[in-house]
């Protein structure tokens, strides 16, 4: 069986290239129609080149039992699969890429026929010589533009014109700076602001999770510092993101294709997204997950405390900002905002807002983005304690970030903020950001 699986996936690689395998249903057709019998077969490779998994085996070169072993956890943690089943399709794909570790250690080569055409199976030169199966020109153009030539990878997969995606915070504070780079500043007890290195480069967003942090490349791929305790790193082979979101403990990201991948706890099933389809932004929430579809419509994954996830009512959201158990809210495309959460001590009636350009949650507050540049708290649950003046003198803002216990504002080429806490040893450095170049 291994070999038949092998054969076949040879004779796509050898017609198509290897760019084929960047894309799952492709492949997965390719292999519905040269084998057919193989069902179950089929559906745990699609669910490996879903994960990204064909790539990293490619170029893991003297760290291959390194990648191997994290890909088969990621595996098996994300798909619900046995280890033994795992282990299985890591030895197909590694034997297709001549990786075979056994004792000969020989490279697997792909028989060829006496015509130099790949054999598929025991049906020699049956793809070549039948033309009843031609895949879809258009499709595989772009994946292949030149037959056996790989495509290059995305461009860019996110959005250059929103600032939003330059800026974050949780505990600590997050930023791209004007030349492509990340910097991070705040608490670092798990390595969460450790982003000045090589691999953070070229950056179109990044995202603050409680105590790690993770960034968005240009090219679609991600990259990651910080707390890996429930795996909320673990997001190796993702390509072709758009958008990416941290909750406290999981990280979501959203592809070109509007599905969304998902890594970390799943305590209260936070990352079960991977059905989700045509969707336009995530929010992750500490412990939930939100998908905004191109409608406006919300779905929603994960706990469910005081009505909080109840949005299936909702219409032309542009954005969620999720507070915590009963504190949600959501950005209408008309600049109002409507309450999600049942929180009976909101300080605020939202409704008095109808200029909103972008909201920002922490745990005890939500901050709102005006269309004229000023910045407003709509809603905090401390006591009393002097946080309306923080930014009351704030203009000409582009976009904001809701830190745990303090506030980021991206003006003009340089970040402000504020703390917003009234205990001052909340005040690790987060406010260490006026001298970055953005």
């Amino acid at each position: 069986m291994d070999k038949r699986i092998i054969d076949t996936l040879a004779a796509i690689r050898d017609t198509f290239g290897d760019a084929v395998f960047y894309n799952v249903t492709t492949t997965k057709n390719l292999l519905a129609d040269l084998a057919p019998e193989l069902q179950k077969e089929r559906i745990q490779l699609a669910h490996f080149l879903e994960m990204g998994g064909y790539f990293p085996l490619k170029y893991a070169g003297k760290d291959y039992e390194v990648v191997r072993t994290r890909l088969s956890e990621q595996f098996i943690s994300t798909f619900a699969v046995n280890k033994s089943t795992a282990d299985w399709v890591l030895d197909v794909y590694s034997k297709l890429l001549g990786l075979d570790m056994s004792a000969e250690k020989a490279a697997y080569k792909p028989p060829k026929s006496p015509t130099g055409k790949p054999l598929i199976g025991d049906r020699v030169e049956h793809y070549v010589k039948k033309p009843e199966y031609k895949p879809d020109k258009e499709y595989v153009k772009k994946i292949l533009p030149n037959p056996g030539v790989p495509a290059a990878a995305p461009k860019s997969m996110a959005k250059k014109d929103d600032p939003a995606l330059r800026v974050a915070a949780d505990h600590h504070s997050v930023a791209i700076t004007r030349d492509g780079f990340v910097k991070a500043t705040g608490p670092n007890s798990d390595g969460q602001c450790n982003t000045i290195t090589y691999d953070w480069r070229d950056m179109a967003a990044v995202a603050a999770g409680a105590y790690f942090t993770v960034g968005l490349r240009k090219d679609g791929t991600l990259v990651g510092t910080g707390c890996n305790e429930f795996k909320q790193r673990d997001f190796l082979g993702w390509r072709e993101v758009a958008q990416v979101s941290a909750g406290a403990r999981h990280t979501v990201a959203l592809r070109a294709d509007g599905t969304v991948l998902s890594t970390g706890q799943n305590k209260y099933g936070e990352c079960d997204v991977r059905h989700w389809r045509n969707i336009v932004r995530i929010i992750a929430g500490n412990t939930c997950t939100f998908g905004i579809k191109k409608d406006g419509r919300v779905i929603v994954s994960g706990q469910n405390k005081k009505g909080d996830l109840q949005v299936s009512h909702l219409n032309g959201v542009v954005d969620i900002a999720y507070g915590g158990p009963g504190r949600v809210i959501a950005l209408l495309s008309d600049g109002r905002i409507a309450r999600v959460g049942q929180e009976n001590y909101m300080r605020r009636s939202f409704t008095l807002y109808k200029d909103v350009k972008q909201i920002s949650a922490a745990p005890d507050y939500f901050a709102g983005l005006m269309e004229d540049g000023t910045v407003k708290l709509l809603a905090y649950f401390w006591k009393d304690c002097g946080t309306e003046a923080a930014t009351s003198d704030w203009q000409n803002i582009t976009a904001i970030a809701a830190g745990r216990y303090h506030i980021l504002g991206l003006q003009g080429n340089r970040l402000i903020g504020a703390m917003l806490h009234p205990d001052i040893a909340k005040d690790k450095g987060q406010l260490n950001v006026t001298r970055w170049e953005m």
